[in-house]
């Protein structure tokens, strides 16, 4: 029987989701502890990792699992990898592209919209008793015809700019690719050619892509200064796309009005974790992805990816191979 290992630590309902995916004829291990030393451990008798969570599957994991055949990830991210170990190894790596994007999506456009109406805000006072329609209500603010500037424009950002058409927002993007030309009619994009030059026309500044070397912390106390007073920021990618010691001095000195961040620079992040202390800050623990729907397609993708290897039904799956 073939051993998947999951190199994360689920209980509960995810649990039971996960093992209920396992095709038959494998099983699944998933961690006791989430530490690298027990990923380690467990992975001597491995045929496939099924990857999620932050845990690094670095060189020392790759060392200890001489049997690993594939590597598969729940979703699509690829920054807790070691990829030069791994191409060394000769390992092939699977990704569940567009998998969840829908919920991303959604979440997105929720935390978009929670910081113009300032909700969490609105809901503690009015929790509180204090009924002040007019005083608060015009603190708020629409969407209509705000510009919503975004960073990547791949399966998620354009589901984003799909949604946003309907509110009547205004959206431009910056990427490595620029859309089609009928892409960007359809969805009414406007394209920039770099980060910096697309700052300053952002109501809402959105992330969308993936983390690289060369992008990371790329919205810091320079390009912070870029953005109009007011702006929000907004970030359902990856959290260290930003500086968030940075992010924390724009957003107390009023230069912002607002964020709203799934991702973060440390996660779990620690109890010091300096945008805890603002009221103006939307914090969610990574769950962008993860609705009931998006978590049952994501187990039940990544699985069915696993099942097409080891039965050698190799093109079926090529384009969902990245390594």
């Amino acid at each position: 029987m073939r051993k998947i290992l999951h190199t994360a630590r689920y209980t509960g309902v995810p649990l039971e989701l996960l093992m209920s995916a396992c095709p038959h004829g494998f099983s699944v291990k998933t961690l006791d502890e989430a530490t690298h030393e027990q990923l380690i451990r467990e992975a001597s008798m491995a045929d496939y990792f099924l990857v999620s969570g932050r845990l690094p599957i670095d060189r020392t994991v790759l060392e200890n699992a001489p049997k690993l055949r594939m590597i598969q990830r729940t979703g699509v991210g690829t920054d807790m990898l070691d990829i030069d170990a791994i191409k060394q190894r000769g390992i092939p790596v699977y990704v569940n592209a567009g998998i969840n994007a829908q919920s991303v999506a959604e979440h997105t456009l929720t935390l978009i919209l929670a910081c113009l109406k300032r909700l969490p805000q609105v809901n503690q006072q009015t929790r509180q008793g204090e009924w002040k329609k007019q005083l608060t209500g015009v603190t708020t603010r629409e969407l209509k015809g705000k510009i919503v500037a975004m960073v990547g424009m791949g399966n998620i950002g354009r589901l984003v700019a799909q949604m946003l058409q309907a509110f009547g927002a205004k959206v431009v993007y910056t990427d490595v690719v620029r859309q089609p030309a009928e892409t960007e009619q359809r969805l009414g994009l406007n394209y920039y050619d770099s980060f910096e030059t697309m700052l300053p026309v952002a109501d809402i500044l959105s992330f969308h892509c993936p983390l690289t070397q060369e992008n990371t912390e790329m919205l810091n106390y320079v390009t912070l200064s870029k953005l109009k007073e007011g702006a929000i920021v907004v970030n359902t990618a990856r959290g260290k796309l930003i500086n968030p010691n940075d992010l924390y001095k724009a957003l107390k000195d009023g230069h912002l009005s607002g964020a709203a961040l799934d991702t973060h620079y440390e996660e779990p992040f620690k109890n010091d974790y300096c945008l805890k202390e603002l009221d103006n800050v939307i914090l969610t623990p990574h769950i962008g992805g993860l609705t009931c729907e998006a978590f049952r397609s994501m187990l039940q993708g990544a699985m069915n990816n696993v099942l097409a290897f080891e039965e050698g039904r190799l093109d079926e799956i090529e384009s969902k191979r990245i390594l």
